[in-house]
């Protein structure tokens, strides 16, 4: 019987560590850490105060596009400039870099949204960032992912430090022919 109350009692005390690493970011950026730092980047009048919310301001964007790119996301150009009917499916159904996205970068909607929305949730605070970001687009842009597939544009993966088609495009040949390109 004894045996099994320490059992119990270490099982709790590896619970409840596991909860406070996880809050307090030991296992990666919570989504409750991105918010606040990418919101103070947003709002700071000049630099970082110190080289941890430097290093954390620089997260803001690459995490975003990560979260967004991974599940489907594409950013459309200029709704204007659309030639084929796939690309005009896309521009209706995703945020667009010519009218949605600020100058600042996707993060800046992301903070946003998700400020609008309330702020981070309660398993925010202890899950990464990613299903927030996305959760907060997809109340906005819920089909953007599925008229990405639907219309043939693969996903984006990233390629050393950039970001890029996973396979040739397709639809982005068909649209530049149809312009004349």
């Amino acid at each position: 019987m004894r045996n099994k109350t320490a059992f119990s009692w270490l099982i709790v005390l590896i619970g409840l560590g596991g909860a406070f690493g996880g809050y307090n970011g030991w296992f990666g950026q919570t989504g409750q850490q991105w918010f606040d730092s990418c919101w103070s980047s947003i709002h700071a009048q000049g630099t970082a105060k110190t080289p941890a919310e430097a290093i954390a301001w620089q997260q803001c964007e690459p995490v975003t596009k990560g979260a967004l790119f991974d599940a489907g996301y594409v950013f459309a150009g200029n709704p204007e400039k659309a030639a084929t009917p796939e690309l005009k499916a896309v521009y209706a159904a995703c945020p667009s870099n010519w009218t949605d996205i600020p100058m600042g970068g996707a993060y800046v909607l992301a903070v946003d949204l998700i400020q609008k929305d309330g702020g981070p949730g309660i398993l925010d605070k202890l899950a990464p960032p990613d299903r927030m970001i996305v959760r907060a687009f997809d109340k906005r842009w819920p089909n953007c992912a599925s008229a990405r597939a639907a219309n043939g544009f693969p996903r984006l993966v990233r390629k050393g430090d950039e970001w890029d088609w996973s396979e040739p495009c397709k639809p982005c040949q068909a649209e530049k022919a149809a312009k004349g390109g």
